[in-house]
């Protein structure tokens, strides 16, 4: 097996696991059922809906998401419920119906490390800025979405 120089990886800082739901309130309860949380977001709310604006497929979008994090073990999870306006998580939703539809990993540059993504064969599904900065959801060749955030 050829050795490739060793080169700072964008995924070396994982994030969350991000899964898109129809029903937020009925997915955190069903989970609670499960032993799996608690989920909420700081102040104490259950979730929070997030305006954002960016690019859906190249093309200018506006959209809104619920958002709750989680624990299921050691591991975060985002639960994603889209509400309103065309998505990369409402086609995922649309399409597939509920489920993982992401991993995310913390960038410290969200285009260059973008850009190292396409060159080597990912295609940019969404860009995105919201209230909390910057993130893409690119898809890999292989069907999986990788979120790139920044910190």
């Amino acid at each position: 097996m050829e050795k490739r120089a060793a080169e700072k990886s964008a995924f070396n800082k994982f994030h969350h696991v991000g899964m898109v739901v129809r029903d937020m309130d009925r997915t955190i309860a069903s989970f609670a059922s499960l032993g799996i949380g608690p989920f909420g977001m700081p102040g104490g709310q259950s979730m929070v809906e997030v305006p954002f604006h960016g690019k859906l497929h190249g093309k200018p979008a506006e959209w809104k998401v619920k958002i709750s994090m989680g624990k299921m073990g050691e591991l975060d999870v985002e639960l994603l419920q889209p509400s309103g306006g065309e998505s990369a998580l409402q086609e995922f939703l649309d399409n597939n119906g509920e489920g993982i539809h992401h991993v995310c990993f913390i960038v410290d540059n969200v285009d260059s490390e973008t850009a190292k993504l396409v060159k080597q064969g990912a295609r940019v599904l969404t860009t995105g800025e919201g209230t909390k900065g910057g993130f893409v959801y690119v898809e890999t060749g292989g069907g999986a979405v990788i979120e790139l955030r920044t910190p």
